[in-house]
């Protein structure tokens, strides 16, 4: 399970299980004064295409709705144009839903999560040879 921190890193909130013992890389895209972009703002970002709701997205991360906007405010304030498009309440209700932007930085995000760890594989496996073994 993870947990964003007040700074936006995202980190553990329990420990690496038996299963979990192979070393990973986790990708974060920092832009000075405007914030960051991490695997945890991907994932919310991935949410509210998939579930067309921001409440629904941060529901699926355990997370407030406020916490929820207030990631996507941060996000739409620090790109060009806004990556997340909402629609205020009536008849059919309100709703989220990502712009073209918003549905490219994803793709660029996991494009690069990808390559960084093809370019990292054997590193990362002698990392996870030299773990020490943990008794369960």
């Amino acid at each position: 399970m993870t947990q964003q921190t007040s700074k936006g890193v995202t980190r553990r909130t329990t420990p690496p299980g038996r299963g979990d013992a192979a070393a990973h890389l986790t990708l974060r895209v920092d832009f000075g004064a405007q914030g960051a972009l991490g695997p945890g703002k991907v994932r919310l970002l991935e949410l509210i295409a998939e579930q067309g709701s921001i409440t629904a997205a941060g529901k699926a991360m355990g997370m407030s709705y406020r916490r929820a906007w207030l990631l996507v405010d941060g996000l739409n304030q620090a790109f060009a144009s806004p990556l997340v498009e909402t629609q205020h309440g009536g008849p059919g209700g309100g709703g989220a839903a990502l712009s073209p932007l918003g549905q490219s930085i994803i793709r660029h995000y996991r494009a690069m999560e990808a390559a960084a760890t093809a370019a990292t594989a054997s590193h990362l496996t002698a990392l996870t040879d030299a773990l020490a073994e943990r008794s369960a």
